[in-house]
């Protein structure tokens, strides 16, 4: 029993979980460090900015990835301290499953 336990999980292929790396730019298409990302579900969420899904901070080079996502559109709101997206590029395509789906945010 115990060989055949060893035996199956050796046939079991892990699967990358869904994942969406964003990268922050400016209208200069230099990467924005330091702005905050958020992730919702709905429009209603997004429009009224609440419930929302997930929140990350960008890193030196404005990059920012979700894991373990559901394989559905996602609304995006990305703002530092004075710069928005406002509503550019604001809703993803339904993520590809078991891929590191890209986007590229602009914040004016």
């Amino acid at each position: 029993m115990i060989y055949f336990l060893i035996s199956h999980t050796s046939w079991t292929k892990t699967q990358l979980p869904t994942a969406l790396k964003i990268q922050v730019i400016d209208a200069f298409e230099h990467p924005v460090s330091s702005a905050e990302v958020v992730l919702y579900t709905t429009e209603e969420n997004y429009r009224f900015q609440k419930n929302a899904f997930d929140k990350e901070e960008t890193d030196k080079k404005g990059r920012v990835t979700f894991r373990r996502l559901q394989p559905i559109p996602y609304f995006i709101d990305a703002q530092n301290e004075l710069k928005k997206n406002n509503e550019l590029a604001a809703l993803t395509e339904s993520l590809q499953k078991n891929k590191i789906n890209k986007v590229i945010v602009l914040i004016e």
